[in-house]
């Protein structure tokens, strides 16, 4: 008798197990037998206050590098279901790529389907230096520009992707990644257009790791890529996504990208004095005009951005998480951040709100320290990454990847306008101060 209950007993225990190890396995694209431990985004509790980075969802705390390879897996987990969807995994793909007139083209076959997409790209002059040329990656919502060409000049080789040919910027859910991956109705293939972006970021990776980097005469570990607007929101979802991007530089992402949910600079004065901005009245004071709304970018312009389950979630308050969580999956000694935004051209897009992402995400860069690898960029005006921005950007990076002395002052990347006002909210107080 016995035996026989300490059999049922161990029986017991084994499917538990079980059953606990399904619940906690990471959840994959297309997986629909999977269990799905999240709560129903229409039935998630209101938090009013931001949520803490650095603690678990069972309130424990993160002390070790250990645990937060573990709270990232955590939080990627949640922006998976939550916000942006789900990245294939790849491994159902057969890539080839070939090199002609200064293209890249990229062909990617899975289940009977096959698309291919073209990069043009420019290489520096002369010879590449040993291991190869470093990597700019530009989101181009117009063919190769003047940023990518710069980037040539300085010795980085430049791609300009064209996004829309991977997925399309509607709701139709149309183009390469689309028609590899189609959108369905469970949770796991509900994936949306800024991860669908992403993937086609992560193929061109692919193919320098599976030998066009060795041909070109690239570095295939040495990457940035960069993108403005809803392309840098993409941009942020992608340095999350794939952790072989080593310089993510999300530009004016605003509301889905690294602006802050549960905070609006709407309305909000700013002395841009230190900036040297003068308006017309003679001060050196700009009010914050509006922010993009959250009803916004889960309505019908924008909610193919996202996933499935963000278009029903009822109030920001809701999710379990706040852009500063975004940029802080990023956090990695061998990685490096760059957020850039413009200040009178960003009202829409919550510009302190982007500041509060950058500062919020600093204790895991901080535990793993790596303090100086997170970094932003503010400039008066430019709804874009300006050739002044892409300066320090690549100095920053000469010094990272070659240990060279930069020619202009990186500590601007350290520190801006929002962080010096007196009248910075209390929200970014708390975050400067944890």
């Amino acid at each position: 008798m016995m035996k026989l209950l300490v059999f049922l007993l161990v029986l017991l225990f084994t499917l538990a197990s079980a059953a606990l190890a399904e619940e906690t396995a990471p959840i994959r694209w297309g997986q629909t037998d999977a269990v799905i431990p999240y709560t129903n985004p229409k039935q998630l509790p209101i938090q009013e206050e931001l949520p803490d980075l650095m603690t678990f969802l069972d309130g424990s705390k993160v002390e070790t590098a250990e645990d937060w390879a573990q709270r990232r897996a955590e939080i990627k987990g949640l922006y998976e279901y939550y916000m942006y969807g789900y990245m294939p995994d790849g491994s159902e793909e057969t890539l080839t790529w070939s090199v002609s007139d200064s293209v890249l083209h990229i062909t990617v076959a899975r289940a009977g389907k096959e698309v291919t997409l073209d990069v043009p790209f420019v290489l520096p002059e002369g010879n590449a230096p040993e291991g190869g040329w470093p990597y700019y990656i530009e989101y181009s919502f117009w063919g190769m520009s003047d940023v990518v060409t710069y980037a040539a000049s300085r010795g980085y080789a430049g791609f300009a992707y064209a996004p829309y040919a991977v997925a399309s910027d509607n709701s139709f859910y149309t183009g390469a990644f689309y028609t590899l991956y189609p959108r369905g109705l469970h949770p796991t293939n509900r994936t949306g257009a800024l991860v669908a972006w992403a993937w086609g970021v992560s193929k061109i990776i692919d193919a320098m790791e599976q030998g066009a980097a060795a041909e070109l005469g690239i570095n295939a570990v040495y990457s940035l890529v960069g993108g403005v607007s809803r392309f840098g929101k993409s941009v942020a979802v992608a340095g999350a996504y794939d952790e072989r991007i080593k310089v993510v530089i999300p530009s004016c992402s605003g509301a889905g990208g690294l602006g802050m949910l549960r905070y609006s600079c709407e309305g909000k004065t700013f002395d841009l004095a230190s900036m040297g901005y003068k308006a017309e009245d003679g001060t050196s004071l700009w009010t914050n005009g509006v922010t993009e709304k959250f009803s916004n970018i889960r309505g019908s312009g924008e909610g193919h951005w996202f996933n499935g389950t963000f278009i029903v979630v009822p109030q920001p308050e809701s999710l379990p998480f706040d852009q500063h969580f975004l940029a802080a999956l990023c956090a990695d000694p061998g990685r490096h951040y760059i957020v850039v935004t413009g200040i009178l051209s960003e009202p829409w897009n919550n510009v302190e709100g982007q500041a509060m992402a950058f500062v919020g995400a600093q204790p895991a860069w901080d535990l793993l320290g790596a303090s100086g690898n997170n970094n932003m960029i503010v400039h008066l005006t430019g709804h874009a990454i300006l050739p002044s921005d892409m300066e320090l950007i690549l100095d920053y990076c000469d010094q990272a990847f070659y240990g060279l002395e930069p020619a202009r002052d990186l500590s601007v990347m350290k520190t801006n306008v929002f962080m010096e006002d007196k009248n910075a909210s209390d929200l970014l107080k708390s975050l400067m101060a944890n």
